[in-house]
C-alpha cells in the first residue's frame, strides 16, 4: 500500500519499544542530533511519570488510542491483530485523518531535508498501519529489563500488575520486531552503560551527520541518572509461566525473540496471548469510552466559533 504523505524514502523513523523502556529519552536524543520530531508546542506536557518530557506529539498518542479503541483494545489490553489488519477499507478515513495529524505536527519540515521521527511507543502495535500513511524507512526499537518494566509500571499510575505487564512486554517487543525487521535494538541500559558509543549506533543507523562535541554534550546533559529506576528487582511473580517466558527472552541482558519458535513470536506479536486480567468486556467498554470522548472533542471543535 502506497503511503498517502510522500516524504521520500528513509527520512521517517520511529522510536518505539513497551512503555516505560527508554523510548522518551531515545527520541530526546534524536531532537538533540538534528531529527525533527514534529512542534514542540505540539508535545505532551511533562507529567509526574516522565518528569523530563514525553517528547511525543499530543494528538498522535490521542489518534493512537482512539484506533486501538476502534480496533478493540487498548494500550494496555492490545487488540488481537491478524496479519492484513493495516489493509482494511475501514480504516481509509483513519489513515487520512493520520496524514492530516502528521502533516500539522511537522510543518515545513515535511519538505524540507531534515530527517523526521514519530514517537509512540503503541507504534510498536500499530506501524503497518502508520506505514499506509508516511514511509517509515526504519524504527528504534527499546527494550528494558521485563522485571523493570513490571516495577515501573507497578509503582506509578498504570496500576498494571507482574502478569499482565510481562504479556505487554512481550506483546510490544515481538510485534516492533517483526514488523520491521531492519530495526535498531536499543536496551535501556545502553545510555547509561556507554552513552557515547550508543550514539553513534543510532547516528549509523539512522544516516545521520556524525554529531560535533557539542550535540554530544547536550545529549550527556539530557540524560538524567535517576531515570535509572528500578534497577534491582525482587521476583514478584517468581514461578508464573508468562513472567518466566518474558525472563527468557530477555536472555539476562542479551534480548533475543529468536529464542522462541517463530510460530510463538508471530503469536505473540499479532496478541494470541491473552493475559489472565484482560477482561474483554472492560476493554470494549473502554474502547467505547475512548470513541465517545473523541466524538465529543470533535463536535466541540466544530461548535466553536474560532473552528
Amino acid at each position: 500500500m502506497t503511503p498517502l504523505l510522500a516524504l521520500g524514502d528513509g527520512r521517517v523513523s520511529c522510536v518505539i519499544g513497551m512503555h516505560r523502556s527508554g523510548t522518551s529519552f531515545a527520541a530526546r536524543a534524536l531532537s538533540l542530533l538534528g531529527v525533527s520530531l514534529g512542534d514542540e508546542t505540539a508535545m505532551m506536557p511533562p507529567g509526574p511519570d516522565n518528569p523530563a518530557g514525553y517528547w511525543e506529539i499530543q494528538r498522535i498518542k490521542e489518534f493512537d488510542d482512539e484506533l486501538l479503541a476502534h480496533l478493540g483494545g487498548a494500550w494496555d489490553f492490545p487488540p488481537l491483530l491478524a496479519p492484513g489488519w493495516e489493509q482494511d477499507e475501514a480504516l481509509t478515513p483513519f489513515r487520512e485523518r493520520a496524514a492530516a495529524v502528521v502533516t500539522d505536527a511537522f510543518g515545513a519540515d515535511l519538505s524540507g531535508p531534515t530527517p523526521l521521527a514519530i514517537k509512540d511507543p503503541r507504534l510498536s502495535l500499530l506501524l503497518p498501519f502508520w506505514r499506509s500513511v508516511v514511509p517509515v524507512g526504519t524504527t528504534i526499537v527499546m527494550v528494558r529489563s521485563p522485571r523493570e518494566v513490571a516495577r515501573s509500571l507497578g509503582v506509578r499510575r498504570y496500576s498494571v500488575g507482574p502478569v499482565q505487564s510481562a504479556v505487554l512486554w512481550l506483546r510490544y517487543l515481538c510485534a516492533a520486531i517483526t514488523t520491521d525487521p531492519g530495526h535498531l535494538l536499543l536496551r535501556h541500559q545502553d545510555f547509561f552503560d556507554d552513552l557515547d558509543a550508543t550514539i553513534d549506533r543510532i547516528v549509523v543507523h539512522l544516516g545521520l551527520d556524525a554529531p560535533d562535541d557539542a550535540q554530544r554534550a547536550e545529549v550527556h546533559r539530557a540524560l538524567d541518572p535517576s531515570l535509572r529506576h528500578h534497577e534491582r528487582t525482587t521476583d514478584d511473580a517468581a514461578g508464573n509461566p508468562l513472567v518466566d517466558l518474558a525472563d527468557r527472552v530477555w536472555n539476562d541482558g542479551r534480548p533475543d525473540v529468536a529464542l522462541l519458535a517463530t510460530d510463538v513470536v508471530d503469536a505473540l506479536a499479532q496478541g494470541w496471548l491473552r493475559g489472565p486480567l484482560d477482561d474483554e468486556a472492560l476493554t470494549r467498554a473502554r474502547a467505547d469510552v475512548i470513541r465517545l470522548k473523541e466524538r465529543v472533542k470533535q463536535l466541540n471543535a466544530a461548535a466553536s466559533p474560532t473552528a
